[in-house]
């Protein structure tokens, strides 16, 4: 049987840890199974050991890099003229009145690697991001929209993100702040803001690319990813695309050749993983069966056709609707129970 298995990493657990242990669980059941796998990140930081595109995105000869002031310390991974910088840990979250969650951090970092001669940027955003200056920041750093742009020009900018706003545009990211659990009063003042600023900024004069379909770029689909920080990008000639894509495409023969996928990822909550999204399409053009194996969530039996899912299982149902991070012992015995799930997946979707 031919399984084709996809990684992002688990609370506690880096990528390569999980994918090692998910891989050795479904061989020790299946041993003659030709298994197929490959880590993912899906742009969503995970507990004690962030969202693992560093891992799945860098390369195995990439050099960390410290960069940001203090109070903003974070790392970048650079492999010769390429540069990856992610923020799903540093800028997510939700902005909070009387303070500046400013994406000044992203500016200085791209005026760094200007300086480092880089050429090639891929930028990791989270939903939501908690800068509440749309990234205006990033346009201070680098002089203002014209200059910005001609800076940047000879630059290749990727921006990844987890996938769209569930509304169009720079109006999901006051959704997303209000879900997470900002006021909502205080979510529409700050996209009163937001409707200031680009009022301001003479996009259709200068000719800058459109994000998505449908109005100008503040209305596309991944204009509101990191708090509105994809909008500026955009507006700067970078390619916004979702990071499911980006890891799924590479085994994407490996997907449809397959009798089984499985994915395997952290908590699922109203949107499916990015990574869990792309591989199913995937596989729905071969009629490949899909099963998901995540760590907690509010998924339904009832719900999975509709989402193109053959088979869901928890790692840990008592987690489905916990507020917090678990503690570091909590998750000591997360390895034991994915083994014991995974040998359980490949028991019951396993033939001869």
């Amino acid at each position: 049987m031919k399984i084709a298995l996809a990684v992002s990493p688990l609370p506690g657990l880096r990528v390569g840890e999980v994918h090692s242990l998910v891989r050795d669980a479904w061989l020790s059941r299946r041993r003659d199974d030709h298994v197929c796998s490959r880590p993912v990140s899906d742009a969503v930081a995970m507990p004690y050991v962030g969202s693992g595109a560093e891992d799945v995105l860098a390369g195995d000869n990439s050099e960390t890099v410290e960069l940001g002031e203090a109070g903003e310390r974070h790392f970048a991974y650079r492999a010769g003229t390429a540069l990856l910088l992610d923020y799903t840990q540093i800028l997510y979250g939700i902005p909070q009145e009387g303070a500046s969650q400013s994406s000044h951090i992203v500016g200085r970092d791209l005026a760094w690697a200007l300086r480092e001669g880089i050429s090639e940027v891929h930028i990791v955003l989270p939903i939501p991001g908690c800068v509440s200056d749309l990234g205006m920041g990033i346009l201070e750093e680098l002089g203002g929209l014209d200059a910005a742009r001609e800076a940047l020009a000879p630059m290749s900018i990727q921006v990844l993100v987890p996938g769209g706003q569930q509304l169009l545009g720079l109006g999901g990211v006051a959704r997303s702040w209000i879900a997470h659990g900002l006021d909502p009063e205080a979510a529409q003042r700050f996209e009163n803001t937001f409707s200031e600023i680009v009022a301001g900024i003479p996009v259709r004069s200068t000719g800058l690319p459109l994000l998505g379909t449908g109005g100008g770029p503040e209305r596309s689909v991944y204009a509101g990813c990191g708090g509105g920080i994809a909008y500026v990008l955009g507006l700067l000639g970078a390619q916004i695309l979702p990071i499911g894509d980006v890891c799924i495409d590479p085994m994407r023969g490996e997907i449809e050749d397959s009798d089984l996928f499985v994915y395997v990822c952290g908590h699922i909550g109203e949107d499916l993983p990015s990574g869990l999204l792309a591989g199913s399409r995937v596989a729905a053009s071969r009629g490949v069966p899909v099963v998901v194996i995540y760590d907690s969530g509010a998924l339904r039996k009832g719900e999975l056709a509709r989402l193109g899912l053959n088979g869901a299982y928890e790692i840990r149902p008592e987690r489905a609707f916990a507020t917090g991070e678990a503690t570091t012992e909590e998750l000591a015995d997360l390895p034991e129970r994915l083994h014991s799930l995974v040998g359980r997946v490949a028991r019951t979707w396993g033939w001869n």
